[in-house]
């Protein structure tokens, strides 16, 4: 039998989780967390000491690694962890740095048409449905439960959160992040690093780095 694939993920957040759910149910060892930036641990939030020690009753925890100490090794995949703005200049990093090839993972109740296209780096959570003709460029993150509609483009390094839908023959821009529970009609454009609120039913196109929140969405600020 081969050996499992080892799964390597740089960056910590509070979606770590959710990524060590995925691998576990996708039969790939947890082989390394590499953190980026100091951890800032919030009253609300879980540190990544406490998600190691939850894991290590379930199976064997990844090992802790320093940033400046990794060195790609045979049969690791990559993946970021943060999902963040910061995880853009982490990837471009990590490119300079190692020439690293990242993974797409995919939970195993989540659908993906084969006629998508999901770009290096993606993540799709459990329970979401890809449809056909969507294009989701490097290092998207789809979070539970979300569906993203025929023909949709999203740019890279967009966030879609939990539960959210989004309709068909829509282009979401770069670095766009998608609330949880947010609604958008079809054939919208959604500009670069644009923030759609939690909740939001967005009926129109949304400007670049514009916060809209609201049923039917409208505009709250502009996001510097």
């Amino acid at each position: 039998m081969m050996d499992a694939q080892k799964l390597v993920i740089f960056g910590t957040s509070n979606i770590l989780s959710d990524l060590f759910d995925c691998a576990l149910a996708r039969g790939l060892q947890l082989h390394k967390v590499v953190p980026h930036l100091g951890e800032e641990v919030g009253e609300r939030d879980v540190s990544l000491a406490e998600r190691l020690r939850q894991l290590s009753l379930h199976c064997t925890p990844p090992q802790v690694q320093p940033f400046d100490a990794f060195r790609p090794e045979p049969g690791e995949l990559y993946l970021l962890g943060p999902t963040t703005p910061a995880r853009a200049a982490l990837a471009d990093e990590l490119t300079a740095r190692h020439g690293l090839r990242f993974h797409t993972l995919v939970h195993p109740t989540a659908y993906v048409s084969p006629l998508a296209t999901l770009g290096p780096g993606v993540f799709v959570g459990a329970n979401s449905v890809i449809g056909p003709g969507a294009v989701l460029a490097e290092h998207v993150f789809v979070n539970r439960g979300v569906t993203i509609g025929h023909d949709t483009r999203i740019g890279a390094f967009s966030r879609i959160q939990p539960g959210s839908n989004l309709g068909g023959l829509s282009s979401i821009g770069r670095g766009v992040t998608v609330g949880i529970g947010a609604t958008l009609l079809e054939r919208l454009v959604v500009g670069d690093h644009a923030f759609i609120g939690a909740g939001a039913v967005a009926t129109a196109d949304v400007p670049p780095a514009t916060l809209v929140v609201g049923i039917p969405a409208k505009f709250k600020k502009t996001l510097a």
